[in-house]
């Protein structure tokens, strides 16, 4: 039952579920993105010379997170090739989190394209194990 007492808690409870919404909603729109190259296997390869480039030092040759650059950070990188096949954890997030970075990951929007992301998760995915989730 709802009373004026109640009114603070419910406001802040509110305001807390905004902020969080507003937070968040990037990343839930991204989630609903699809991957325009389908992970075709040109895609993949531009991906591979990309990863290479910027993106081995830290997750390793084969993106297990044991790259050279690993000793330098305070968290070891994802092993890449663990991470869960859509819908688990879709295309879109994975692109997300590639142009925006983490605690630990550096964002690569602005210096990355759309296109060019895109073929990055095409070869993130081409690594996956089969033994994962």
């Amino acid at each position: 039952m709802f009373t004026p007492r109640r009114a603070p808690l419910a406001a802040a409870l509110l305001g807390i579920g905004v902020a969080t919404a507003a937070y968040y909603a990037d990343l839930l729109c991204a989630a609903f993105e699809s991957n325009p190259t389908s992970g075709s296997p040109e895609s993949a390869a531009r991906g591979r010379e990309l990863f290479l480039q910027a993106c081995q030092a830290c997750h390793g040759p084969e993106g297990r997170g044991d790259g050279p650059a690993t000793a330098a950070l305070a968290k070891r990188p994802k092993d890449l090739t663990r991470i869960a096949a859509p819908p688990v954890f879709p295309d879109g997030v994975l692109a997300y989190r590639i142009r925006n970075g983490g605690k630990v990951m550096p964002a690569w929007k602005g210096v990355l394209s759309d296109a060019q992301v895109w073929d990055l998760v095409s070869y993130i995915r081409s690594k996956r194990r089969k033994d994962s989730v």
